[in-house]
Formats: C-alpha cells, structure tokens, sequence
C-alpha cells in the first residue's frame, strides 16, 4: 500500500487529477452517471460560460425553495463556480484533448455535487459557507486562458487546486449515499471541511503569485519574441490565434466596461426568495413574446422591488434552458456615482451581451478608435454588428428612480412604462415559515401564527422592507403577550420603523450609536468590518496609537444600531439595510442631545477621526527586536508581564497565563515573545483603515 501510494505520488499532477475524477465517477449512481456523462459531453461541444454559473446557482435555489426553504443559498457559490467554469471553459487548443475532457469532467462533477448536496438542509448552511469562503480566494482570473499555456507552473498549481476540489466533491458525494442512520452518526466533520478549504487556500495563493509574476514580466512580449518559432507547428498555430481571439474578445469587453454589476446582484438576490412575478399574467406574457416589449415594476419605497427583479434574474437564465436566450442586469446603487450613470448601466448591459459572443473579432477596429470612454453610438454599434439578430436578450433594470432626470431619460427612451401592484401575501407565509422553522420565532399558542399574518398584511400597505423588520422585531419577543401587544401597536411607516429599532437596540452600545451611523453615513465607500473597528478606536485629538481601545467584539457593539445595518457575508462590508435607513437619518433622526443628524456633521466626525488617525506615529515604523528573557511566573508581577505583551494577548495566550499558575517555574518569556510577533506585525502591516483614510481624505 505505502509503495502504490509513494508512485502515486510521483504522478503528475494532470494524471493524478484524472485518477481523482475517474475515482468519483465509480461511485455514482446510475442516475447521477447518466446525469454526468450527458452534462459532460454537452460541455465538451459547448464549453460552459458565464451564463452557465447563473443557471446553476439559480437551479440550486430553486430547488432549494421547492423544499420548502426561505433562504437564498445560490449566491454563495457563485465565485467558486466561476473558477471551475472558467477551467473548463480552457478549451481543446489551449489544454489539449485528453485534458479538456478532464477539464469538463470536474465541471460535471461539481454541478452534480452541488446539486446533490440541496437535498441535505441540515448541511447546507455550513457547506454553503464553506464554498463562499473558498470562493473569495478562488483564481478567478478573465486573462486565465491567454496565461495558461505559457506557464508550466501555472498548470501544475491548478490541477493541484482541481484535484482538491474533486476530494472535496467525492467526500461529499460518499456523505450523501449513506443511509439516513449512517448520516447522523457520521457527520460532516469541520476538521475535515477545514483542511480542504486550506489546502484550496493555498493553491490559490500559488496561482495567483504565478500569474502576478507572469504579468510582471510582460509574457505578451516575450511571446511575440518566440512567435516565428511557434508557427512551425500547426498545434502552437492554432493556440497562437486562439490566444489572440481570447485578448481581442477581452480587449472589447473592458473597453465595453469594467464595473462590477454582479456584487451589487448577489447581495440583493440574497435577502430573500420570491416567485411573485411567477404569479403575474403580465410577466408570463412579455417572458415569452417574440416582439421588443417592455415591462415596469413599480412600488412605494421599500415595497421589496430590488429582491423581486433579483429573482427574475436567476429565472430568467433557467428559462426554457437559458442556452439560446442572453440576460444582462444592472441594480444602480444610490452610494456610488458610477452607477447612477447611464453610460455605465449601457455599457456593462452590452458587455454582457457581447461576453456570449465566441469571437468580437469583427468589431474589434470599433474599440481601437477611440481612447476615450465609448459612447452610445458605439456601444449601440458593437451590438448590432456583433450580437447575434435572432437571439432573445432580457434587460433587467433596478434603481432607475436613483438617477438625476436626465440620465434616467436616457436609460427609459426605448422603454414603455406599465404599472403592477403586487400583494405581499406569499413573503409574508415564506418569511414567517422560515422564522418558525430556524426557531428564531418560538411561540406558546401556535394558533398565534395567523395573528401575526393577518396583522402585518394590514399594516404593510404593499411595503416589503416594512414587513420585513417588523418580522425581525417580534423575533425577539419573549412572550405571546408581548407579541401580541407589539401586534397592537405597530409602526405606521418606515420612518417609525426605524426610530423604534434603534432606541430599542441602544442597550450597552449607545455610546457608539451615532458615531456608527455617522461613519456608515460619510463613507466613501463601504467600510469593513476591520476599518470601523479601528476608526471607533479613535479618541479626536489623541495622536497616540493605543490598541487597547479596540473593539473586542465588533459584531456585538454593532448591535446597538439594529438590524439597519447590515455586513456584507462576503466582503465582509457594512452597509444600510436600504437606502431610505440613510435618508430616514439625514432627515429625521435626532440623538439623546437633540442635535440634529445631518451629513456636515457626519463629515467632520470621520474628518476629526481621520486627521487624528493620519497623525498617529507609528505608521512606516518597525519594533525594534529584543532578547528574550527568561520569567519565573511566580517572581513576575502582572505589571511587568502586561507591559512586555501590551494589549495584543490573544485568547490562547490568556490560556497560558492560567496554566502557568500551577507552576512557580513555569518561563513565561518565550509566551511573551509569541505573543507581541502578531503585535508588531499588525503594527508594520495591519492597519486596516489606513489605506482608506489616506485614498478618501488626503485628496479632499
């Protein structure tokens, strides 16, 4: 066995990584192999793209919700699937032929694994989060198919990478054959799920310093250097031109656009599931026409517009199959200028057109005759000569009413306005299905459900978000009396709706209340999680750095602002629940002092933060080293040992300190020294807010 496992070991990585796909296919079902195979070859006629990772994410919600479930898991894996598309999508003239069908092989395999895993609710919650997490360091990089055949390295570390994710993949697969019995008795273990995701950590450390590396070095030159070499051979030829065809095509997308219109989806599409449209004779209508239509949803604010149009989204790319229909969205985002534009929203709508094109070839000289921007006659050109006639393509427009008249002229010319007012009956059973099912809401009398539905269907007056924080509100009840007196006195509108939840939630964090929402409020973009945590360590006025003041637990302390704030679970930034939380503050809120919220006084509270900040003494400075001691922890007072660590102990490093209580002779130098390695690093290289203080405010 340890001779069989030692040759394995010397295998290549592209043979180790067929051994690891031909291993998951031997223990498929029959089903599951039919279901393989097929996607398998229709993969290798039609590598899968873009529009693919939507189809499969909004498959796996949908069956997700046809179980039952309230939550929106699909987004979750979006990043990861994007990795494994863009690896199968490498094609036979960049990977060859024996690898291409590997590389379709582990596309199958994760669509079936992923698909496969739906069907076990108690796990999809962690491994959802596993893959999201494994997503935010996948190699998802659009120059991957002009990179790869010039590095040797970079081929190797992503059969390495592939070969962890079909493990992974195959553990899963074992996990949902077992009987019902054999599943709680042999749990998915969080060591195990831990490990891959370091192992898929790693590699795609390893991917991304090759490819940093291989563009440092100007590879496009050094290949046109070697080209009259190539073309001795009919196989270097062709992949040549085909890595010629990938850097035009990518060349006219981002001349097209660059902005980011999938984040701003994801976020929305996950606050909840809802098949309202489905219900609508209007919406089945323009789904299906032939003929150019239009179709608008309208509502008051926070009616839940912006999550219905995310819903339609995923169902517009699994309808009829997806496969001869392209679908481009664009959710404007009040707090960001850029999409507020409607050069912007046009140009990331073609860009998505043209990116199910194979080759833009043609129009490429439309791109390299101008430097500037593109303008709308061009754009409008690059679609009518590149962009197929006969194919069916859907616009999915949210935020309009956030842009300035003109721009939204601009945006709504070819549009015909239609007005549709939708009931929240179906949100409300599915939020509160929910709510009952995860326990967050635990009621005496059962029968109080319908209380409940028929109360906040009275009060809504057609507003989801309404609905919605009442839902979250009577989750913390304690009692069917509190319920019911919540019940009775309801907030009339959001405006009340707000101001409740945040007296309610002060609690032992008012004290950072308004200066959280200040920051939030006069950001310049979203703040994460770690740059608010530093900027309320701050004291105005007090140039000296004192970890000390920060946060232990910034989760907790944001709990005095309620659930109108929000962090983001993949970036890790907070923002406001809705726009109009932000328009609520500006307008109405007032603190305990009276003294009017408004956007100066927000400024100068991040201006006084920030100077301050900026001015501390520490930045570009390094701790000097030092020889470290031997201390007898019965001979050291706490004073010498606090002053040795500073405020960077970590929760192990306590732990020690409790032990070697027990021992007079315990040397607790060697501690001391472990503990202040990750002080002095976060001083040289971990001040989170740094970068953010010196990009926003030393320009204004």
């Amino acid at each position: 066995m340890s001779t069989s496992v030692a040759k394995s070991s010397r295998l290549k990585p592209e043979i180790r990584l067929a051994q690891a796909v031909s291993q998951f296919e031997g223990d498929l079902s029959s089903e599951q192999k039919t279901a393989f195979r097929t996607n398998k070859s229709q993969s290798l006629h039609s590598p899968p793209d873009p529009c693919d990772v939507m189809r499969l994410t909004a498959e796996i919600d949908r069956r997700v919700s046809g179980k039952g479930g309230g939550r929106c898991f699909g987004p979750r894996f979006m990043n990861f699937v994007q990795v494994v598309q863009q690896f199968a999508a490498l094609g036979d003239i960049v990977v060859g032929g024996s690898q291409n069908i590997i590389a379709c092989s582990v596309w199958s395999l994760v669509r079936v694994s992923l698909l496969a895993i739906v069907n076990f609710s108690s796990y999809l919650e962690k491994l959802s989060t596993l893959f999201m997490t494994v997503g935010r360091s996948a190699p998802r990089y659009q120059s991957m198919a002009i990179l790869y055949p010039r590095s040797k390295c970079l081929q190797s570390n992503l059969s390495e990478y592939f070969i962890v994710v079909v493990r992974l993949c195959h553990q899963l697969l074992k996990f949902t054959q077992k009987s019902a019995i054999r599943q709680v008795v042999s749990t998915l273990s969080d060591s195990d799920l831990k490990m891959f995701q370091s192992e898929l950590d790693r590699w795609a450390n390893s991917i991304k310093e090759e490819i940093n590396f291989l563009v440092a070095n100007q590879v496009e030159e050094e290949a046109q250097e070697n080209f009259h070499f190539r073309v001795r051979s009919s196989k270097f030829y062709k992949s040549a031109s085909h890595e010629q065809k990938l850097a035009t095509n990518l060349r006219v997308l981002e001349f097209c656009s660059k902005y980011d219109q999938e984040t701003t989806w994801k976020q929305t599409r996950k606050v909840g599931n809802t098949n309202l449209f489905s219900q609508v004779a209007e919406y089945q209508d323009w789904k299906t026409k032939d003929t150019s239509c239009t179709l608008i949803y309208t509502g008051k604010l926070g009616s839940g517009k912006s999550v219905l149009l995310a819903n339609i989204v995923d169902d517009l790319h699994i309808h009829d199959g997806g496969k001869d229909i392209a679908v481009a969205y664009f959710f404007c985002r009040h707090d960001i200028a850029e999409s507020l534009k409607a050069q912007t929203v046009i140009g990331s709508l073609a860009r998505q057109l043209l990116r199910t094109v194979p080759d833009l070839a043609m129009v490429a000289d439309l791109c390299e005759r101008t430097t500037s921007a593109p303008d709308f006659g061009t754009v409008g050109n690059l679609l009518h000569h590149a962009f197929p006639s006969h194919r069916k393509a859907y616009f999915v427009l949210d935020g309009m009413d956030e842009c300035n008249p003109s721009e939204r002229d601009t945006l709504a010319q070819e549009l015909r306005k239609l007005q549709k007012t939708l009931t929240l009956l179906e949100f409300v059973e599915a939020e509160l299905a929910r709510c009952l099912e995860c326990r967050k809401l635990v009621l005496g009398d059962a029968a109080l459900i319908i209380e409940i539905q028929d109360a906040l269907l009275q009060g809504s007056q057609g507003m989801f978000l309404w609905v919605a924080l009442q839902i979250q509100s009577l989750c913390n009840m304690k009692s069917d009396q509190d319920i019911r007196d919540a019940l009775a006195d309801l907030p009339e509108d959001l405006s009340e709706t707000f101001s409740r939840i945040l007296r309610r939630s002060e609690g032992p964090g008012k004290s950072y209340q308004r200066q959280i929402l200040q920051l939030v409020t006069a950001a310049y973009r979203y703040l994460t999680i770690d740059e608010l945590r530093e900027a309320l360590s701050v004291v105005p006025g007090d140039q000296v750095w004192n970890p000390s003041r920060l946060l232990n637990d910034v989760y907790s302390t944001l709990a005095c602002c309620g659930c109108l704030l929000t962090v983001d679970e993949e970036e890790s930034t907070i923002r406001f629940i809705h726009h109009s939380v932000k328009q609520f503050l500006l307008g109405g809120f007032q603190d305990s002092t009276n003294t009017a919220f408004t956007m100066d006084s927000a400024q100068r509270t991040m201006a006084d933060i920030v100077i301050t900040y900026l001015n501390y003494g520490v930045f570009g400075t390094e701790l000097s080293t030092m020889k470290v001691p031997q201390i007898r922890t019965a001979s050291a007072p706490s004073s010498i040992i606090l002053s040795a660590l500073g405020a960077s102990s970590s929760a192990r490093t306590a732990l020690k300190f409790l032990k070697s209580k027990k021992r007079a002779d315990f040397d607790i130098g060697k501690t001391i020294a472990e503990a202040r390695k990750p002080f002095q690093s976060h001083l040289v290289d971990a001040f989170f807010f740094h970068p953010y203080a010196k990009t926003y405010w030393l320009q204004h």
